[in-house]
């Protein structure tokens, strides 16, 4: 896994050989190495030490709360000591600390063979890409968004999976007409689900200092109009996908279909009687790609949280470590065990295997979502370091106060506008 350049760079310290910055006071072999994790990733640190007790001494693991992370790197700089060598976060969040004024991550082009990248799933690490092609972190899972149905529900109503946009549109009013009461999706909380699909340049960088957002754009007003037209007939709802009434209409079952991302199929759906929308597991969940606009090749999609991991430019230890986040992204038994897809080939298949038994699930939705990994558009194969959620806080305020959406375009590019320069990119219309 190690690149050449790497291992001779230990044994030139290991030796004395050179004073190297990196060398310091202590052997980097032997240097400490500290990561921040969540709460969801203590039980990875006994999974590393069982695989490596030798670590124990130089490895140390602290919980971090993730709100957090960019206010202490900030401190950090200012002081100039007390970085992390190791963090496991969102990659938006990466992408954040890798901006000019922080300049955080370690580029693991550099210490890692592109053999061993390809092991990863296709496009898996796209989020990981800063536009310039530095590898900033190692994706942990695979969260692509994709279209979650009740499959007894649609043949019982006698209804096939829409392959286009325009086809859901038209389902919709079906649904409407037939079903009044049921829904097809939320664009609350994440309304970018949709305009991801439709390859809307909200987030389109074209280096690290320029992007180009463009609300006005053909591709984003006729999501906005889809939206507007099922918020209408009933079949979109003003809720979020968690606020208590769209998790009431899920335990009656009157969810026909949602977009939604990969993770939301076990922690959300579930099919335990702690689950948020399905209490029992009755095969009665499936999983499609995201549908298609008219006219296009292929159903793209986006990718909606997950855990990336990345290693300090400071770290006085980079090949443990480059080692300790190679373990948490690419283990084949903590892949198997996880209840998201790994982003690791071989970890993704031992997931996958898992799921044929799983009673939630009509179909194994394995395969959808390693395909829908593959389909993140063209345009959004690096992430950005603004929050595209805030840009779409207009949009969010009229859909909670049952106002149309379209007309909020104009204010979500001003929003996005904002915060992009706030980062320091250049807002361009065009590519």
């Amino acid at each position: 896994m190690l690149r050449p350049r790497l291992l001779l760079w230990i044994a030139i310290c290991l030796l004395g050989a050179l004073t190297l910055p990196a060398c310091n006071s202590r052997k980097p072999a032997q240097a400490d190495v500290t990561a921040w994790l969540d709460e969801a990733h203590k039980t990875a640190v006994e999974q590393y030490w069982r695989a490596y007790p030798d670590r124990k001494d130089l490895a140390h693991f602290e919980i971090v709360d993730p709100g957090q992370i960019i206010a202490r790197l900030q401190e950090f700089d200012a002081a100039g000591k007390g970085w992390p060598d190791i963090i496991v976060t969102e990659p938006g969040v990466v992408m954040a600390a890798a901006d000019p004024k922080r300049n955080f991550p370690l580029d693991l082009n550099d210490w890692i063979d592109q053999s061993d990248l390809d092991g990863f799933i296709p496009n898996a690490l796209a989020a990981c890409y800063s536009p310039d092609r530095k590898l900033l972190c190692l994706r942990e899972d695979a969260t692509p968004n994709i279209l979650w149905y009740n499959k007894p529900l649609m043949e019982q109503f006698g209804y096939s999976l829409p392959a286009t946009w325009e086809e859901y549109q038209a389902l919709s009013d079906r649904l409407a007409a037939e079903h009044p009461g049921y829904i097809m999706g939320t664009p609350g909380v994440e309304p970018a689900i949709y305009f991801w699909a439709s390859g809307c340049p909200v987030a389109h960088p074209l280096s690290p200092t320029r992007v180009v957002i463009n609300t006005s754009d053909v591709k984003c007003r006729r999501v906005a109009d889809l939206i507007d037209h099922m918020l209408q007939n009933g079949t979109l709802s003003r809720d979020g996908p968690f606020d208590a009434r769209y998790v009431e209409l899920a335990n009656e079952n009157k969810i026909l279909m949602m977009p939604g991302a990969a993770w939301m199929g076990d922690y959300v759906f579930g099919g335990k009687p702690d689950s948020a929308y399905y209490h029992t597991a009755e095969r009665q969940l499936a999983a499609a790609l995201l549908p298609r606009w008219e006219g296009e090749a292929k159903a793209y999609t986006g990718s909606w949280g997950g855990a990336a991991w990345m290693v300090s430019r400071r770290t006085q230890n980079p090949a443990l470590a480059v080692e300790i986040i190679w373990y948490m992204a690419t283990d084949v038994e903590r892949g198997r065990a996880s209840n998201l897809m790994p982003a690791y080939s071989q970890a993704a298949e031992a997931w996958a295997a898992r799921w044929n038994d799983n009673p939630l699930y009509a179909l194994n939705p394995a395969g959808i979502v390693r395909e829908a990994v593959s389909l993140a558009h063209p345009d959004y194969t690096a992430a950005v370091r603004y929050n595209l959620s805030e840009g779409f806080a207009p949009f969010l305020e009229a859909l909670e106060q049952g106002q149309p959406v379209a007309p909020t375009l104009e204010a979500v590019q001003a929003r996005l506008k904002s915060l992009a320069e706030a980062e320091g990119y250049e807002v361009v219309l065009q590519p």
